[in-house]
């Protein structure tokens, strides 16, 4: 298998500055479950932030320890594959770009020699071992797999996946161009619509959204607007919903203290489907205020000042 018909960039002994830099510049396999909503830890307007502007959001992929046992544990992922199949596997250290569009790109983990095939290698702890059972494969994975066919033109993509460190599976995904074309044009419409006109797309609900935009508007001016009747409802609904919790979380200590009460001086109450836990934990902290006192100079050495915009909705006289 070739893919000399393919623009590609060597990626080989390249830095993780430069590899990192390199990847703002398209749409790559792990962008593709982003864009369709299938990325639990990010969301399209993070990646949009992460694309117009990287400077904001770093994409360190070396401090994160999932990130990085995943790209250790590749190579033996993809060993036990061989071992398991019979079929052989190359690297192919090269990022790779859609014969149409240039800014959807793949960096494939293995190609299956003499076969029109790729190998992608993943790891999971043990908690998300029901996501592979049978024939599933989660979302945002299966979203790179045909992601990467639509660059390639492979027929297939084989994934293998070591689960807790010691319980091993590997999936077929064959090629379907209808589900590739839909990726495709919602992976074009992303861009043109948001990334090369610098418009962010819609907020959603997630977390990583809302970090994206304490990020994306740290920086602020001491002026106000007037929203429009249009989106006042979001005052509204915010305030209401507080209100909610605030009386929930009074309802809810009630019940706590209720039980706190039947337990006394034991740690544990069980019932039918329940148990409750009541037991003492210790903690060492640092006392700031006598270190401050005490010892000044070390004090500064390391206090860390750190920049937050809380956000509050309280209803007023107007």
């Amino acid at each position: 298998m070739s893919f000399k018909n393919l623009k590609s960039i060597k990626t080989k002994d390249m830095s993780e500055k430069a590899w990192l830099e390199l990847r703002t510049h398209s749409l790559g396999g792990s962008d593709c479950g982003t864009i369709l909503n299938m990325n639990k830890w990010s969301s399209p307007y993070k990646l949009w932030v992460q694309k117009c502007y990287p400077d904001l959001i770093e994409d360190d992929l070396s401090d994160n320890e999932y990130i990085y046992w995943g790209n250790t544990l590749e190579d033996v992922v993809a060993k036990e594959f061989e071992r398991r199949t019979n079929k052989k596997v190359r690297r192919h250290n090269y990022m790779m770009y859609h014969k149409d569009y240039d800014f959807i790109s793949a960096n494939v983990d293995r190609v299956v020699i003499g076969e029109n095939a790729l190998l992608e290698c993943k790891t999971a702890s043990e908690y998300k071992k029901s996501e592979w059972q049978d024939d599933n494969v989660p979302g945002s994975y299966m979203a790179q797999c045909y992601h990467y066919m639509a660059v390639t033109g492979v027929d297939r993509v084989y994934i293998a996946v070591l689960i807790g460190g010691n319980h091993f599976v590997w999936k077929t995904i064959e090629r379907d161009d209808e589900v590739i074309e839909q990726i495709i044009k919602k992976e074009v419409e992303f861009w043109n619509d948001y990334v090369v006109t610098k418009t962010p797309p819609p907020v959603d609900d997630s977390d990583a959204t809302s970090k994206a935009l304490n990020v994306f508007w740290q920086d602020t001016k001491s002026s106000s607007i007037v929203v429009e009747d249009s989106e006042a409802s979001y005052f509204k609904a915010i305030h209401s919903i507080n209100k909610q919790i605030k009386e929930l979380q009074s309802e809810k200590k009630g019940y706590e203290n209720n039980l706190k009460e039947l337990l006394g001086e034991n740690e544990k109450a069980v019932t039918n489907g329940y148990k409750a836990t009541w037991k003492p934990q210790q903690q060492k902290r640092i006392d700031s205020k006598r270190l401050k006192e005490e010892q000044p100079e070390i004090y500064e050495k390391y206090i860390k000042e750190i920049k937050s915009r809380p956000f509050k909705v309280e209803e007023t006289n107007g």
